[in-house]
């Protein structure tokens, strides 16, 4: 049977599809350009292995070893990831069918349940996501209960690619002014240790063309994190396309930005086709009692938002 695709749009020229596969944001188009990695074919989202567009969780990014401790027992999730859980292993939202709540010319709101033990993960789980476009922003939010103490971090996984045409995203310019970064082994797992970014990624505070960034740093698929853990929407990260006539500001009340520029990424798409900006909790977090707790008990409701902000500059192409 064909998978259905919900548009939601504005009037000042935001367009976004949406499939229930996922919860997954297909295409966003402003004025007519595409800026978002997307499959020709909406069935093609329940086998996509690169997360395109879709709702991540229960739990976004890497629990270390597949495991956690939650009130003095162990959990033992799902490993996908070498030893690791990413993305919430066999539980992933994103090859789930979820249900269309509302659908207005703005708005689109799904939602999902998750039973107790869907991938080792506590708790009958109630999930909605928000999508609502205003003007040019495309706004996600994400609202969740529990009947028993679990862990939960949801992100979106879009991969931007602003200027299509060009390929990839080397022309892309990049700018984070959040002042820390987690240090990471070499499997993604955080050590414990903050980094400054003006010392670890010194370019990423005034904005770096990302060909000259991955140069001199390669790829990234790191999580940058925010100056204290106040639930507060803020500016995270801005892109602009290669001709600089399209922007994207990423705005989130979460306490981290994973910034991964799709090194992974296979056909039918290529290496850094596309860059994703995931507002999230950190990595991990479930294992390091230091880090932004995860934790979510039964009579308390999750709720983040994450606010793509999109531009068009009409300026001429430049060279800068």
């Amino acid at each position: 049977m064909e998978t259905l695709l919900f548009e939601i749009k504005s009037l000042t020229g935001l367009s976004v599809k949406i499939s229930p596969i996922g919860a997954t944001v297909c295409s966003i188009r402003l004025d007519g350009r595409e800026l978002t990695l997307g499959y020709p074919e909406a069935s093609a989202y329940l086998s996509d292995p690169y997360y395109l567009g879709c709702t991540v969780g229960p739990y976004a990014n890497r629990i270390h070893e597949a495991r956690f401790q939650l009130q003095q027992r162990w959990v033992q999730l799902t490993a996908n990831d070498g030893r690791h859980c990413l993305h919430g292993g066999s539980a992933g939202l994103n090859r789930l069918e979820w249900q269309v709540e509302l659908h207005q010319d703005e708005q689109l709101t799904l939602r999902c349940s998750l039973p107790d033990g869907a991938g080792g993960f506590p708790g009958n789980r109630l999930i909605r996501c928000h999508f609502t476009v205003r003007h040019t922003d495309l706004q996600i939010q994400f609202e969740a209960t529990t009947d028993a103490p679990t862990v939960l971090s949801l992100t979106n996984h879009c991969y931007f690619n602003l200027d299509a045409s060009h390929g990839d995203i080397a022309g892309h310019r990049l700018q984070t002014a959040l002042p820390r970064v987690l240090e990471k082994d070499a499997t993604g797992i955080p050590t414990g240790r903050l980094l400054e970014s003006a010392t670890a990624y010194p370019q990423l505070a005034e904005g770096v063309i990302l060909d000259r960034l991955f140069r001199s740093s390669g790829g990234l698929d790191h999580c940058f994190v925010v100056a204290d853990s106040v639930k507060t929407l803020q500016p995270m990260a801005t892109l602009e396309s290669a001709d600089r006539r399209f922007g994207l500001t990423v705005l989130s009340d979460l306490p981290g930005l994973q910034i991964y520029s799709g090194d992974g990424l296979g056909a039918p798409f290529k290496v850094r086709q596309g860059i994703c900006l995931e507002a999230q909790y950190w990595p991990d977090a479930p294992n390091q009692p230091a880090f932004p707790s995860t934790l979510l008990l039964p009579g308390q409701d999750y709720a983040h938002q994450i606010i793509y902000r999109f531009a068009h500059n009409n300026v001429a192409d430049s060279n800068d």
